[in-house]
């Protein structure tokens, strides 16, 4: 299994994203997550988010739907005894989402609009749903998928991990997976600038998930204007 990972700044003055890539017993926990809030409070979150998923996976470290639903519930948790712990943290929120694979089995979960896509053969066959106003105005034919992107409901978040009150996370069924099988996690303000058939072209001629990660990484600095928000993604190959 090999794997490659991006987070940077983008045209903000702090990045509110949070990354981690953790092994155990030959599973890898892969976990992505876009704070909200600002002033602090976003990163606060993502970072906590982030850091209570691998810990509890470093505890016990299980492919189960049950399993990844106790992750999620303990970071849930962390955020909301965090949120009541200052006023600086009283709106403090995240998205998430995150991959296990042992290389022969794969599930993932999310809550948000952070995205999981599953690749075969080079071409994407799986991407979960946003937790958004926008992806619900999609669902009801009021918009295209493309238009997501730049709809000004993208934002605005039907689940998230924050108060509880948004705490509805989807979780997929255990897959089999084999060595033409690839995913990538990424936040917003990733997948608003690079499309899915760039994505499958790039891949056709990237053999590694570093040289592939790169060309999106140049099609989304080429595409984002200069004040667009943080961006981070993390592929993998099987």
């Amino acid at each position: 299994m090999r794997y490659a990972s991006v987070s940077d700044i983008g045209g903000r003055s702090r990045n509110e994203d949070a990354i981690r890539c953790v092994r155990k017993n030959n599973i890898c926990c892969f976990v992505i997550a876009d704070g909200l809030g600002g002033h602090g409070s976003g990163d606060a979150a993502a970072a906590l988010a982030a850091k209570t998923i691998t810990d509890c996976f470093r505890a016990q470290a299980e492919i189960s739907k049950d399993v990844v639903y106790a992750y999620l519930e303990a970071a849930q948790n962390a955020i909301a005894e965090k949120r009541a712990s200052a006023p600086q943290y009283s709106r403090m929120g995240t998205t998430v989402a995150l991959l296990l694979t042992d290389g022969r089995k794969a599930l993932w979960a999310h809550c948000g609009d952070s995205r999981v896509y599953r690749i075969q053969k080079h071409l994407i066959q799986e991407i979960t749903d946003d937790h958004s106003v926008a992806f619900a105005e999609f669902m009801s034919g009021e918009i295209s998928y493309d238009d997501i992107r730049t709809s000004p409901d993208q934002n605005k978040l039907l689940r998230t991990l924050s108060d509880g009150s948004k705490f509805r996370p989807e979780i997929s069924e255990p897959i089999r997976v084999d060595e033409d099988t690839k995913f990538m996690l990424c936040t917003d303000g990733f997948w608003e600038y690079v499309d899915e058939d760039f994505m499958e072209k790039t891949l056709k001629r990237c053999t590694s998930p570093r040289r592939w990660l790169d060309k999106m990484v140049e099609r989304r600095e080429k595409r984002a204007p200069s004040d667009s928000d943080n961006y981070s993604a993390i592929v993998i190959f099987m």
